[in-house]
């Protein structure tokens, strides 16, 4: 039974609207006259309704199915112990409650977050990360989306700062939040009231701003996504930049994060930036009074401060005059505060006893432990705030503080340390403190923004104490320097002597991030003047790509027609990486890289030049004009089929009749791998367009060449992809290719490719009349899960599946056999046992080959396959080779190259294949690192049985792995059942057991018992 409603005239329209019933078919469904609902439904109507109208209306509400009742509830803010309805019930006082304390400006949202969230919300994946400055908008605009997507979404508002208490439990404030009692096993209850969830409940987490906060936030978020599977729970991060997290040390989370682009290497957050000039133009001019300048009259330094909402708020609060002087952010702070506060230097004391006891935590402990400065703190405490104070600057609750902004607390904390710096004057103490800070700043985005206004403000009172940090042999070229230079820009200690000073030392000690902050400091081209060319070519040489973007970016923004050509002059180009830098960016370079310059390019004796010139066209930021388009015609005819390769990745961007005449050109290579390039690069365009003229005369070029009736098996699927795409016959006496298909339906599955309902329907269409199964049962489950929610799709559950293996205790029964029917009668043996894994090992793949994989899936359909697959290389072709016979997980053996693990991640990703990654001899903390961030899921230590009794035992590497990664680790070694100590140790999380099993004569009983002991046996402390 429901609460004992009043059926107030809302309440009875919305039980009569949530069941989509005009008033007529209403009062039918009840038995009423329609006259008779219509009184219940008046606006004017008063009084309450008779007893037995009540019940009526209670029996139809119990009567409700779930997704009616729960929206029910929502609209009428009624939560009966619901998690979603209980979430947004609350969520909508919170934001009501905050709407006499908001900013009286107008919001403009950002589009592209904004529209990246709603593409959040109808993805699959669970984790959203937001970051930003601070003072860019990251905490309205979660209100903002909580108010807009209520129709899509409930969500609950949580605030770092308000968790003071380190044993907080996410899962219980998540349930709380919703007035549900997390009951004894808080994870429990949390996971049963997901269960009844039918749209997505986001739990935003605002306010993370230091490693410290992100850590204890990212063990949370993890435990929960392991306990709770339900697609429906999802978290929003939202992140002080620029903090810099490592999501690694989270599997789950890692794997749930929401990209907008589709690839391993895409950023993996949204970034609030700040208003363009004619947004921030907009809203001060139509909010300002009349005391107050027009932006345009405002100094260029303002103006683009004024770009930052909370700048711009403030500056507007305060009425700000036109300056004289141009401002540092500090100095507008100061301007603004001092305006709205006035001469009373009781309030300042106890805005900054507060603001600095606040941010104690934040600050290294070499730091005073009270205010500095302060004698008479203690009898400020007492002082009453005035109310444009309460109102603009910080909220009084008794004897606490509420800073309407972070970054105005921050402001009191850096005039405090500034003016501490200040008397300990020119020292080394001062020195070393700043090193303290700056240290701490790396981990911490509220330390660096102190540390930022700290520099400011002593740049407005003590330029020369900066100039004597900046020099100063105890600076840390690590920390202090590099943040240093990055309020140098406009800034009084920043002279051009200065500037070469740093430059000089960053040459003796050579320091990657002190040459990246140098390298955004737009005034060190003049500092350096004729020697700037030298000091580019120096940082090419000693860092090589490792600077390349910045280098790229300094030269964009800062660089004439001279100094480019200085440059280029300086380069040594027939050294390969300084003339394959200037290659791929030659677009920066236009005018100096003449057609001399672009003839040396063209016939440079190292290839990878020649490569980098098609790489630079096909950057977005190159034009494709005359010149650009002579030098593609000339790279489609290299007489390098690598340099061929190039150009034909470039030819997507060409367009009209040179884009037709290069593609068909490069159809008619020498070079089928130049061929097949060809057809990849029109991928998108035959996705995103059906009736794309140059897909089709791509297609027309293969149809009329006798050559290509002889296409070799590797190029075929990249063929038939586009004549699918198209929807085109793959001609007499052919079909489909059935891996075109397969691929295909996996990126629909995974998300990986949007298509239209009624494209995926035809090539649904086509996969249910292939004769090759797999095809066929992956048009069965995309026909199942088409008309869901993409959050059930479980081709892009596999990853996160298989991640959760850890701490789980899974069997791995490796066939390690040479006959496919023995290998057959052992996986049933392996399934009936319960072994959680199948693994097709390398010896059968090279006796039968990948078929082998095909054989044993067909005959052992319930069987997790692992596809063992040996190589050094071509990381990508060994999944698409194992996926497309049927393996749902690969093992890898051997990659040499990180970018042959992050090619085979991709294909994975989007295959929906998790990939588990064999670890070396040399296996190395930072190696696995790379590989976590490669995104690799899991890892492996092979250990031969071969190897006999002299080998040390895989446990104790497992041990050391396991230690450096969150991700599962398996282990083999010749294990059986007399192995009771390692099937009992802490140290591994999938066992792989090889002859023990495959060799046994009866292989049933074999892996039944190994399986028993190693299910029954729980992870030891």
């Amino acid at each position: 039974m429901t609460r004992d409603l009043t059926w107030s005239p809302h309440e009875v329209k919305v039980l009569r609207e949530v069941q989509h019933l005009s008033q007529r078919s209403f009062a039918e469904h009840l038995g009423f006259a329609q006259s008779t609902v219509a009184n219940w439904e008046k606006a004017t109507r008063e009084g309450t309704l008779h007893h037995e109208t009540r019940e009526v209306l209670n029996r139809e509400l119990d009567r409700l199915s779930d997704e009616h009742r729960e929206r029910f509830d929502r609209r009428c803010s009624v939560s009966p112990g619901k998690l979603g309805a209980g979430s947004a019930t609350r969520t909508r006082h919170i934001i009501a409650s905050l709407g006499d304390v908001v900013s009286p400006l107008p919001y403009y949202a950002p589009a592209s977050a904004v529209e990246a969230f709603g593409s959040f919300l109808s993805s699959a994946t669970r984790v959203f990360f937001l970051s930003g400055p601070a003072g860019t908008g990251k905490t309205q605009l979660t209100h903002h989306l909580a108010d807009r997507c209520a129709n899509d979404a409930d969500l609950q508002i949580f605030a770092v700062t308000e968790w003071t208490d380190e044993h907080v439990d996410l899962a219980s404030e998540v349930l709380r939040y919703a007035s549900i009692p997390p009951g004894q096993d808080a994870l429990l209850t949390l996971e049963k009231q997901c269960a009844g969830l039918s749209r997505p409940c986001v739990v935003v987490i605002d306010g993370v701003a230091n490693d410290h906060d992100f850590a204890f936030i990212g063990r949370q978020v993890e435990a929960i996504l392991r306990q709770v599977t339900t697609p429906h729970l999802r978290f929003f991060i939202a992140m002080r930049s620029p903090l810099a997290v490592e999501t690694t040390a989270y599997p789950l989370m890692h794997a749930n994060i929401y990209t907008s682009a589709k690839s391993p290497a895409a950023r993996r957050s949204v970034e609030l930036a700040q208003w363009t000039p004619a947004e921030a133009r907009s809203l001060w001019d139509q909010t300002r009074t009349e005391q107050t300048p027009p932006y345009d009259q405002l100094p260029s330094g303002v103006q683009n401060l004024a770009r930052t909402p909370v700048y711009l708020r403030l500056a507007l609060a305060a009425s700000l005059r036109t300056p004289r002087d141009d401002l540092n952010g500090y100095a507008l702070l100061d301007q603004c505060v001092r305006a709205i506060i006035g001469d009373s230097d009781a309030v300042v004391s106890l805005l900054t006893d507060h603001a600095y006891l606040e941010c104690r935590e934040e600050l290294p402990d070499t730091m005073p432990a009270a205010t500095p400065g302060l004698t008479h703190v203690s009898a400020t405490h007492t002082t009453l705030l005035p109310a444009h104070v309460t109102r603009n600057i910080a909220r009084q609750h008794g004897d606490r503080l509420e800073f309407t902004h972070d970054i105005l607390r921050e402001f009191f904390v850096s005039t405090a340390l500034a003016d501490y710096l200040h008397a300990q004057g020119r020292c080394l103490a001062s020195v070393r403190t700043l090193n303290d800070l700056t240290a701490r700043a790396a981990t911490s985005g509220t330390t660096r923004n102190i540390t930022e206004l700290v520099f400011q403000r002593l740049d407005n009172i003590a330029p020369d104490l900066l100039r004597y940090v900046a020099t100063a042999p105890a600076a840390s070229v690590e920390s202090t320097l590099p943040l240093l230079m990055a309020v140098a820009d406009n800034s009084r200690f920043a002279t051009p002597e200065l500037l070469r000073q740093v430059v000089r030392r960053a040459e003796h000690e050579p320091s990657l991030d002190l040459c990246r902050s140098l390298l955004h400091v737009r005034s060190v081209p003049a500092a350096l003047g004729p020697g700037l060319a030298t000091w580019l070519v120096a940082l090419l040489r000693r860092f090589g790509t490792a600077l390349w973007p910045d280098i790229t970016r300094f030269v964009e923004h800062t660089f004439g027609i001279a100094e480019a050509r200085d440059l280029v002059d300086a380069a040594d180009l027939a050294v390969g990486d300084e003339a394959i830098f200037i290659a791929r960016h030659f677009y920066l370079f236009s005018t100096a890289t003449d057609l001399l310059h672009l003839d040396a390019f063209l016939g440079h004796a190292n290839w990878r030049v020649r490569a980098a010139l098609a790489e630079g066209i096909n950057d977005d930021r190159a034009p494709l004009d005359a010149s650009s388009l002579r030098v593609l015609e000339r790279l489609a005819h290299d007489p390098d089929y690598k340099v061929r390769a190039a150009a034909a990745r470039a030819g997507a961007r060409v367009a009209g009749s040179s884009a037709q005449r290069h593609v068909v050109a490069l159809l008619h290579d020498d070079n089928w791998h130049v061929r097949e390039l060809v057809l990849r690069s029109l991928d998108q365009r035959a996705a995103s367009d059906q009736g794309d003229t140059l897909v089709q005369t791509a297609l027309n070029t293969t149809d009329a060449d006798p050559s290509w009736q002889h296409c070799p098996q590797h190029v075929l699927p990249s063929w038939h992809r586009l004549r699918i795409l198209l929807e085109t016959d793959p001609g007499p006496g052919q079909d489909d290719d059935h891996r075109a298909l397969l691929r295909l339906l996996r990126e629909v599955r995974t998300g990986y490719l949007e298509l239209s309902t009624t494209r995926i329907r035809a090539i649904m269409h086509r996969a249910q009349r292939s004769d090759h199964w797999l095809v066929r049962q992956e048009a069965d489950q995309l026909a199942t899960e088409i008309d869901q929610q993409p959050a059930h799709s479980s081709a892009l559950r596999n990853r996160e599946r298989f991640r959760r293996t850890r701490d789980t205790r899974a069997v791995q029964i490796a066939l390690d056999v040479h006959d496919v029917d023995h290998a057959i009668g052992i996986a049933e043996a392996a399934v009936k046992a319960g072994a959680d894994f199948v693994e097709i090992g390398d010896p059968l793949i090279k006796e039968a080959g990948v078929r082998a994989i095909e054989q044993v899936k067909t005959a052992v359909p319930d069987a997790i396959i692992v596809a063992e697959m040996m190589s050094a290389d071509w990381g990508r072709d060994q999944v698409l080779l194992a996926a497309e016979a049927g393996a749902d997980i690969v093992l890898l053996i051997g990659p040499a190259t990180t970018a042959s693990v992050s090619a085979a991640v991709d294909a994975g990703q989007r295959l929906g294949v998790p990939i588990l990654l064999d670890a070396p001899a040399n296996t190395t903390s930072q190696w696995v690192i790379d590989m976590e961030r490669a995104g690799v899921d899991g890892f492996a230590i092979t250990t031969n049985i071969d190897v006999g009794i002299g080998s040390a035992t895989a446990f104790e590497k497992a041990q050391t792995l396991r230690s450096w990664t969150r991700l599962p680790v398996a282990v083999s070694g010749g294990f059986s059942v007399a192995d009771h100590t390692q099937l009992t140790s802490a140290d591994w999380d999938i066992l792989i057991v090889g002859r023990s099993v495959t060799d046994a004569v009866d292989p049933i009983t074999a892996a039944a018992h190994i399986v028993e002991l190693a299910h029954q046996t729980g992870r030891q402390a």
